[in-house]
Order: C-alpha cells, then sequence, then structure tokens
C-alpha cells in the first residue's frame, strides 16, 4: 500500500513541472540598463549616471550591424547629442574600461571597437532625478525611431564611480586692460608723472 501511495505523490509532483514553461526559454535582460534595437541599430544596456540631476552621461553600448556608418541620435529631455557608430562596429561611450582599440575579423564581419571614452555623450542641462526612469529616443536617418526608459543611476556604484559628469565650469569676469580711476581722479597716465599732493 505504501509503494502505490509513494508512486501516486511522485507522478503528481512531476506533472506539476510538466504544464509549466522552462524558464530557460525566456530572455530575460540582466543588466542595469535596458536594451533597445531600432533597425540597424542596437544599443546594449543603456543607462545615464547623474550625480547632480542637472548633467547626465550616457553609459552602453551601441552596435551598428550595417555596412555603412550611421550618425545615432539620442535625445533626453529635450537635449539632443549625437555619435557615429562606424560600419559592422560598435562604440561603447564612457566606458570605464579604459582606452582599447581593437578590430576582430569573425568570418565576413568585421567588430570594430572604438577607443573608449572617445565618444562622451553628456547631456548637460538635462533635468534627471537619480533614481529614476527617464525616457530616451534613439534614432537615425532611414530608421523608425524608438522610445525607452532608461534608468538613471549614481556613481555610487564601483563600476560607475568615474562616469558622472563633471560640471561645467563657469566663467568668471575677466581681467581688462584698462584701470577705473578712484573717485575724484583725473588727468591721463603717462610714463613719466609726478605725483602732486591734492591740497
Amino acid at each position: 500500500m505504501s509503494v502505490a501511495v509513494a508512486a501516486t505523490i511522485a507522478l503528481g509532483a512531476t506533472g506539476c513541472e510538466f504544464m509549466s514553461p522552462a524558464s530557460t526559454g525566456e530572455i530575460r535582460q540582466i543588466t542595469d540598463g535596458v536594451n533597445v534595437s531600432t533597425g540597424k541599430i542596437d544599443v546594449r544596456n543603456a543607462l545615464l549616471i547623474s550625480d547632480s540631476g542637472k548633467n547626465a552621461r550616457f553609459v552602453g553600448s551601441i552596435v551598428n550591424s550595417s555596412s555603412k556608418e550611421i550618425t545615432l541620435t539620442i535625445e533626453v529631455a529635450d537635449i539632443a547629442q549625437t555619435v557615429v557608430v562606424p560600419a559592422n562596429s560598435h562604440v561603447d561611450p564612457s566606458s570605464s574600461s579604459g582606452r582599447a582599440e581593437s578590430s576582430v575579423q569573425t568570418g565576413d564581419e568585421k567588430q570594430g571597437t572604438r577607443g573608449a571614452g572617445s565618444d562622451d555623450i553628456v547631456f548637460s542641462g538635462a533635468d534627471v532625478t537619480p533614481g529614476s526612469l527617464v525616457k530616451a529616443y534613439f534614432s537615425y536617418s532611414g530608421a523608425e525611431g524608438v522610445s525607452a526608459s532608461v534608468p538613471v543611476l549614481t556613481s555610487a556604484l564601483e563600476e560607475y564611480n568615474t562616469l558622472a559628469p563633471t560640471p561645467t565650469p563657469t566663467r568668471t569676469s575677466e581681467p581688462t586692460d584698462s584701470a577705473t580711476p578712484a573717485d575724484g581722479a583725473t588727468g591721463t597716465p603717462s610714463d613719466d608723472t609726478t605725483a602732486t599732493p591734492a591740497g
């Protein structure tokens, strides 16, 4: 009798897994950023880094799978920036992995990498809140653009601690060559002047 009960329980327990979909068949995004595609451009792990909420740096990998160079426009908070992505190549703006240029031949295709940091994309004056999602629009000529909610992170994480945009320096007043006379002073300066006491 106990063998029959054990067999029934074992058969019932295996039936639960039979009806549920395999989780290995699901594509899951396990990055901090988001992935979007438009035409022949794939944007991977797109996110913004901002400590102040006033300026934001785009971080991600932009892949061009076409045989032509593409100029991608990224728009955040009504501020547009462009980045040129060479044919059959990818660009990693603001990459924290250091400067590395490489080109690898794989079959008929060539995967190239531009120097890290060579295409910093900073949205100066963008009003973004760290910890929020911000709408970003990715487009280029000849393809339909795509919008995505991109996360805004701070540089608190070790992998992003060098990527926060630096504030734009404010211009201070420049010295002039002409001097302003003090109250009550008159006259024209010359190289051989002598002082006369006011009296």
